[in-house]
């Protein structure tokens, strides 16, 4: 009986550490390591933003709050507001008491939630109504591993300008952040503003990194539903289902890696809504591939590889297809582009009508182009291939633009100077000929008058067979296996096609015979 009384002490002893003791010391840890922690992120965040954190620590469980409030000039905007519950482990009472027992016990178990206010507008706030804008749950386990799940709330916006069905995350970290493993799941999603918008059905990805001395590296692969994208002048664009996969990686001396590759479904571009049945002006792409390759380092893209390739392409009657395009992109300052796609940004979002914005955006575009070419682009298109219903159309190409010197840019004929190009074309005969024909058209029309269409069509024709002579005779075109082939050169702001000097008037006086 002795022995069985102390088996019995012994195991209401046991419990009573693991419920009441060790809890108490996993609180006063916290209170200890907590002020580090955040010493350390303020540290490594080098100015660009603040933190302000608090701790109320409790027996079994403590509460904190941590305010976020980005350090910029001239920004103003309110903090980001993290309220947190600690429950402490091994055995945590109050995630039991909520029905909710981690197995295995845990080192400690937090919860936190996001504060809409101050960081959503009056809309997003009516829309939540009352909940956070987002929750996390994080298990923090003795071997060093995080768990951690987090999601967003489904809900509209009255106006309905923004809706979703929420969003739902999983997270694990191994311990010292060797490695991370996680999925994200995205429900339907909208967004529209005035003739803008985008829409996504779903949305599904899935990544695995590590880190270690070498650097990190993360890959994973992801699954879009139907998605739809509508953009300026009623254009809009509207992908069916698609997947793919990405990787990207960093060295400790700073050099990037990261690589993109989805395989899409079929996509069309109309200028209709999508909700009207009238889609005969849309161009379709009956599924494809599309593939990026970057190298960066320091803000600077050392080079950007791309390959993108459709099965078919079709608009009203006309066909094409399968093609394949090839394309390389070096010396671009990543900083200058972001700061110009942000002025772009603002800019647009100030424009009223269309004349004034394209001749802003042209303006803006003046001054910002020094400092875009400043490390002298390069972009190849190192294979361009399109099979038509007449034949192959071919061609690959280089052009460089010089940005030493910036003052070049201040005039046109400079400007042009530092511009450096080459390639070459092949084309199928009838459809240069279909191409000149939709070109001088137009130009018939114009001086016509009222004369019937069989009679501008029968001038058409003719004036484009006098056209192509005038090609063949002067050496811009040579026809050779039933396609007409033109190499260029842009050297010193002067065009070159076929070892010859373009004249005056350009294509167009040529075409025309002026």
């Amino acid at each position: 009986m002795v022995v069985k009384k102390w088996l019995v002490v012994g195991t209401l002893l046991g419990f009573g550490l693991l419920f009441f003791v060790l809890p108490i010391l996993v609180g006063l840890a916290l209170e200890r390591g907590y002020p580090l922690v955040f010493d350390d992120l303020e540290e490594r965040a080098e100015g660009r933003f603040a933190l302000e954190a608090s701790l109320d620590r409790g027996l079994l469980d403590s509460t904190g709050e941590i305010l976020i409030r980005m350090v910029s000039p001239g920004l103003d905007a309110a903090p980001l507001r993290l309220r947190h519950a600690w429950a402490h482990g091994p055995l945590p009472l109050s995630e039991w008491w909520a029905g909710r027992i981690p197995i295995p016990p845990v080192l400690t178990v937090v919860r936190i939630e996001v504060d809409p206010e101050g960081i959503a507008g009056p809309e997003w706030l009516a829309a939540l109504a009352g909940r956070p804008l987002a929750q996390a749950t994080v298990r923090v386990n003795f071997d060093g591993t995080l768990d951690v799940e987090a999601s967003t709330p489904a809900f509209a916006t009255a106006d309905g300008q923004v809706t979703s069905e929420g969003v739902r995350g999983e997270l694990t970290v191994q311990g010292g952040i060797r490695g991370a493993r996680g999925k994200l799941d995205m429900g339907a999603f909208g967004f529209r503003e005035g003739d803008r918008g985008l829409g996504v059905e779903s949305a599904e990805v899935r990544f695995h990194g590590i880190h270690n001395d070498a650097g990190s590296r993360v890959e994973g692969s992801f699954e879009v539903g139907a998605a739809r994208l509508g953009g300026r002048a009623g254009r809009s664009l509207q992908v069916d289902p698609s997947q793919g996969i990405f990787s990207a990686s960093r060295a400790h001396n700073e050099l990037d890696d990261s690589s993109f590759t989805v395989e899409f479904g079929d996509a069309r571009i109309f200028s209709s809504p999508p909700d009207l049945s009238d889609l005969s002006d849309a161009v379709h792409v009956r599924g494809g591939h599309l593939e990026f390759e970057a190298g960066s380092g320091a803000g600077r893209l050392h080079r950007l590889h791309g390959v993108f390739s459709v099965n078919a392409l079709a608009w009203g009657e006309a066909t094409a297809g399968p093609g394949l395009v090839r394309v390389e992109l070096k010396g671009m300052d990543l900083f200058a582009a972001a700061d110009f796609s942000e002025a772009l940004g603002e800019l647009d979002a100030s424009a009223v009508g269309d004349r004034p914005a394209l001749e802003a955006e042209a303006q803006l575009l003046r001054e910002w182009f020094p400092v875009l070419v400043a490390d002298s682009p390069e972009l190849e298109v190192k294979r361009f291939e399109l099979e038509t219903k007449v034949g192959r159309i071919e061609g690959e190409g280089w052009l460089r633009v010089d940005g030493s010197d910036p003052s070049v840019f201040a005039e046109e004929m400079t400007a042009l100077a530092a511009i450096e190009g080459r390639g070459q074309v092949a084309l199928p005969v009838p459809l240069m000929q279909r191409w000149l024909e939709a070109f001088l058209t137009p130009v018939v029309e114009a001086q016509a008058g009222g004369l019937p269409r069989e009679e501008i069509q029968a001038m058409t024709v003719f004036l484009r067979e006098m056209a192509e002579g005038r090609l063949l005779e002067t050496g811009m075109l040579r026809l050779k296996d039933e396609r007409y082939h033109a190499e260029f050169r842009f050297e010193q702001g002067v065009p070159i096609v076929n070892g010859k000097l373009l004249g005056p008037g350009g294509l167009t006086a040529l075409l025309t015979g002026g």
